[in-house]
């Protein structure tokens, strides 16, 4: 299967075709961790297109050695209904592994890619990471989502935490269809709105906090967003989206506030490990599994799921209104074996 589109089709397809949002796929391991469970993954990818995403990223960085990502990678999209669209992660400890998955993902007909930048790299300048970005832009013809976080640790180049001199030429690259934007720190709106402004004409530009949706819908006419654990929160983020993307605003704040209480819950379980620079995707876990996803436990090294940690996330959804198994025995091993 190759890619849907041509490199000069990229930018349009994504402002015409693009609404919704991008949630994410972690792995499923067998109970003994010796390989992917296969069968859990394509009830993740098949449970996440019934929701109403638009697609899944199919997230590395979560216990899978390089050649089980590919695998994973290959199985997601095997998964994939019509209409459904997969996004690679290109996440890994070498640029040159980034530009092979990037291939693959081609091969497979992907949507998109999230580009990201390995530990290894630390530039000096903005000019470095447009550098090492086209570096990987131009060896395929994957439509782009470009990732601009402070995590990458590129604060000293800007106190943004991203140079923006460097997202503004990045998002005039041919395949960038998308920005996913989390810089500014506390003042993340406001350099949010800055890089709208800058970058705006050239690639959709969003922020991917499903709290931040609805305010970006109004004041930017953001239709997209991604990527992110939507899932934690069941078909109720896809349904606010539909409903902002069809200007219909009361009906999609009414949803939005339906789950308030298990947005606070997941809220106060991030602010535990902060300033970690990891995500607890064991976590992610969890709050997909009482969700109806497979569950089961990634494989190590990963932050470790409490028990009280769990009782606080389910107390939240509860308090939502969310239809949750009785107990989390099922969690460990996975919903499908």
């Amino acid at each position: 299967m190759a890619l849907p589109y041509r490199r000069s089709e990229i930018k349009e397809r994504a402002k015409n075709e693009w609404t919704g949002g991008c949630n994410v796929t972690l792995p499923s391991f067998t109970e003994d961790f010796s390989s992917l469970n296969e069968a859990g993954i394509r009830h993740d990818i098949a449970h996440a297109a019934e929701l109403g995403f638009w697609g899944t990223l199919v997230a590395a960085e979560s216990g899978t050695t390089f050649d089980e990502y590919k695998r994973f990678l290959e199985v997601a999209a095997e998964a994939a209904p019509n209409g459904f669209k997969i996004v690679s992660h290109l996440s890994f400890d070498t640029v040159e592994q980034s530009i092979e998955v990037a291939k693959l993902s081609e091969d497979l007909g992907a949507e998109a890619g999230l580009l990201s930048y390995p530990q290894s790299f630390r530039p000096t300048s903005a000019a470095e990471i447009v550098e090492h970005t086209r570096y990987v832009t131009d060896r395929t013809g994957l439509a782009m989502i470009l990732f601009a976080s402070s995590a990458w640790g590129f604060k000293p180049l800007s106190p943004t935490g991203f140079p923006l001199e460097a997202l503004e030429e990045m998002s005039r690259i041919e395949t960038a269809a998308a920005l996913k934007y989390e810089g500014g720190g506390s003042a993340l709106f406001s350099a949010l709105a800055e890089v709208v402004d800058k970058c705006g004409d050239h690639v959709i530009v969003e922020n991917p906090m499903e709290q931040q949706a609805p305010a970006q819908a109004r004041l930017f006419g953001t239709r997209w967003w991604g990527t992110s654990a939507y899932e934690s929160f069941g078909d109720r983020v896809p349904k606010v989206m539909a409903a902002l993307n069809a200007n219909r605003f009361d009906e999609a704040m009414e949803i939005f506030w339906s789950y308030n209480a298990g947005r606070e819950a997941k809220g106060a379980f991030h602010a535990s490990f902060a300033g970690a620079n990891l995500i607890h995707r064991q976590g992610w876990k969890y709050l997909g599994w009482l969700n109806g996803f497979n569950g089961g436990l990634l494989r190590m090294p990963q932050m470790r799921l409490a028990p009280g940690q769990m009782k606080s996330l389910r107390a939240g959804l509860a308090a939502s209104g969310f239809d949750l198994p009785a107990d989390d025995a099922e969690f460990y091993a996975g919903r499908v074996r």
